[in-house]
């Protein structure tokens, strides 16, 4: 009788104790697993293991062997079963509601800075081609129920397909849902429209409408999206894209580009600052292809193809007090 009143108070203290455990927070349940931890690390494993070793040589026969062996596990399996407690803490976060699991994400961040352009394998395989001065983000774990990426600036992905977990492009208040395709996004901030060009595969392209409506379209290959940014629309057409993809391969190609447009790829490509010193010179426009050329040699060839233009080219200095340098400013003007 006295046997059946303890187990049922045993059972009673189990099931009190399993609602405690439901009630404590991530941040708590770590807590606990960390002091467990710490209180391993006062047992002595050499101590023990050498105390039961001499036991052993002492006593006798199958009993004490066994008896001391049962020891040594005891002694061997604290600290795995701290490790197991502490892994099974970490594991419930997956459980939490979205908005606690949002803080158990780790943000992975990668800058191209001006000048360059970077080349990056994602978690998933994607490959990841950064142009100069763009920035993303990912979260880790990356995949999950959607592999999301923040994007600013512009990029170029091949994406690993994955159809249980569709790969996300978020950009300002637009995004761009693939499953495993070839294409290029151009977000920058200042600009007035958000470019896609899809070179294969096939994308779908969201953005928020007036009122909070969710829209989207969907591209095929060969297909150039603009979207204007402050007035909502869409513009969409099949073309050659090779220009607006060619730059992750090192190659810029100008078609009929204004020379504003030029400036500005030749500052985040090189790393220099331009000034278009005359605004007659704004109003032209170039048509050629350089191919993993240097700055000195697109500065000359840009002046061979205009007669009509004079570049210089004024080296970057070292700033008083620090150990960056100036910019380097390409100046054109007039003949």
């Amino acid at each position: 009788m006295n046997k059946k009143i303890h187990i049922k108070q045993s059972e009673s203290e189990f099931k009190n104790f399993i609602e405690y455990r439901k009630g404590l927070s991530p941040f708590d349940k770590k807590l606990e697993a960390a002091k467990l931890i710490d209180q391993t690390a006062s047992v002595d494993v050499d101590k023990a293991y050498h105390t039961v070793s001499n036991k052993i040589n002492r006593e006798n026969k199958s009993i004490n062997i066994f008896t001391t062996l049962t020891r040594i596990a005891a002694v061997l399996t604290l600290p795995l079963l701290a490790f197991t407690i502490w892994t099974l803490f970490f594991l419930e976060v997956k459980t939490l509601p979205a908005e606690l699991a949002q803080n158990e994400i780790t943000w992975q961040e990668i800058h191209s800075p001006v000048g360059m352009r970077s080349h990056v394998v994602l978690p998933d395989g994607t490959n990841l081609w950064l142009n100069a001065g763009s920035h993303l983000r990912y979260g880790i774990p990356f995949t999950r129920e959607n592999r999301e990426v923040e994007l600013t600036g512009e990029a170029f992905l091949d994406v690993v397909k994955n159809e249980q977990s569709p790969f996300m492009i978020k950009t300002g208040n637009a995004e761009v849902e693939v499953l495993g395709t070839q294409f290029n996004v151009n977000a920058w901030p200042e600009s007035e429209q958000i470019q896609v060009a899809l070179k294969e595969g096939k994308v779908k392209f969201r953005f928020a409408g007036d009122e909070g409506t969710s829209k989207y379209c969907e591209l095929k290959p060969n297909d150039l999206l603009k979207f204007d940014k402050k007035n909502k629309t869409v513009v969409r057409e099949n073309t050659n894209i090779e220009k607006y993809i060619a730059w992750h391969q090192n190659v810029m190609i100008l078609d009929d580009t204004p020379m504003p447009e030029l400036a500005a790829m030749l500052e985040k490509w090189y790393g220099v600052k331009v000034v278009v010193a005359n605004e007659e010179i704004k109003r032209y426009k170039f048509t050629t292809t350089f191919d993993n050329e240097p700055l000195h040699r697109v500065l000359e060839l840009l002046e061979i193809s205009s007669p009509g233009i004079k570049i210089r080219y004024t080296m970057g200095k070292p700033i008083e007090g620090t150990k960056k340098f100036s910019p380097s400013v390409v100046t054109i003007t007039k003949k």
